[in-house]
């Protein structure tokens, strides 16, 4: 199995890439612990690390040396414009990547890893080392006044805030119950009063009943069996028994918050980081464009060819 995730580290890029790159990774995992102890035995044939790591490098080589050089630009690039990413960043990344790949349990990734011949530490380099590229392709793209105003005006609906209802709910087992403490409230007795002495509900009785702030959406999906009677009430107003789950309820909405478009000033730096994020280079440009100023020596011969391919992609 192959992790499904763009550029991360040997083995993470798909079925083919994977395995090219993955072949770099024995180069280096196999020759770091020398090359004469045997891997394999065929019949009275030995297969040794020496071997597996030639082959290695001739199969994926090229490829393995243009990551590396591309990681080290990216890395000096990065300290010299002072980009950081930070641990919060690296591990919302890698949680992602567990997410996209099913992977739930830290042993599940290490199997993984085990699989794709990594190690935790280089997963987590690749991943601080993309999070680095992404940050120096946004530094290079200036967003203008107008663009700002444009993308607001184009993406009103993002900066919509739908209509909330702040909601307090006394639950009880019977409707003879509920009509007892709809008949207190009707005649002057708080809600957050009658809550507190009647609801069975424990995680709100202490509250007054209170059970939160919520869109429709979001109350359908909290407690569908009272969302429409909540969006129904006028502020302050009470509805008749509820029939729920396990009894009935009184719902009252305390509070209205129309529904309205957050002001410009509002999401500024949200616009701008969104247009970054869709005019920034890909990383192949900003590699090649680092590439082209940086003191690149490529003393083997036979890699010659890795340091043009660098400076001159055939796709982003």
């Amino acid at each position: 199995m192959t992790l499904k995730k763009e550029r991360w580290i040997a083995g993470f890029v798909g079925a083919a890439a994977g395995a090219l790159v993955v072949g770099g990774v024995w180069f280096g995992t196999y020759a770091a612990h020398g090359g004469g102890s045997v891997v394999a035995m065929v019949g009275n044939t030995p297969i040794t690390r020496q071997e597996l790591a030639q082959q290695s490098e001739a199969y994926a080589g090229s490829a393995m040396l243009e990551e590396l050089i591309a990681n080290a630009l990216i890395e000096q690039a990065a300290a010299e414009q002072h980009v950081t990413a930070t641990n919060a960043e690296i591990n919302q990344q890698l949680t992602a990547i567990e997410l996209q790949n099913g992977i739930t349990s830290a042993a599940q990734l290490n199997s993984l890893l085990a699989q794709n011949h990594m190690t935790k530490a280089q997963l987590l380099s690749q991943i601080r080392d993309n999070i680095l590229a992404a940050k120096l392709a946004e530094a290079r793209v200036r967003v203008t006044d107008k663009q700002i105003a444009s993308y607001y005006k184009q993406n009103v609906s993002m900066f919509t805030v739908p209509e909330t209802r702040k909601i307090a709910v006394i639950a009880v087992k019977t409707k003879a119950d509920a009509e007892k403490a709809l008949a207190e409230i009707r005649s002057g007795t708080p809600f957050a009063s009658v809550a507190k002495s009647m609801s069975t509900d424990t995680a709100t009785r202490a509250k007054g009943g209170l059970l939160g702030t919520f869109s429709l959406a979001e109350l359908k999906a909290e407690q569908p069996s009272i969302a429409s009677a909540a969006f129904a009430l006028k502020a302050g107003a009470v509805s008749e028994p509820i029939k729920v789950q396990g009894g009935y309820e009184l719902v009252q909405c305390q509070a209205i918050t129309p529904q309205h478009v957050q002001p410009l000033s509002a999401v500024r730096s949200q616009i701008i980081e969104a247009i970054k994020q869709q005019n920034a280079e890909s990383e192949t440009k900003l590699v090649a464009e680092l590439a082209k100023s940086a003191d690149i020596r490529i003393l083997d011969p036979s890699y010659q060819a890795v340091l043009t391919a660098i400076k001159n992609p055939t796709s982003t």
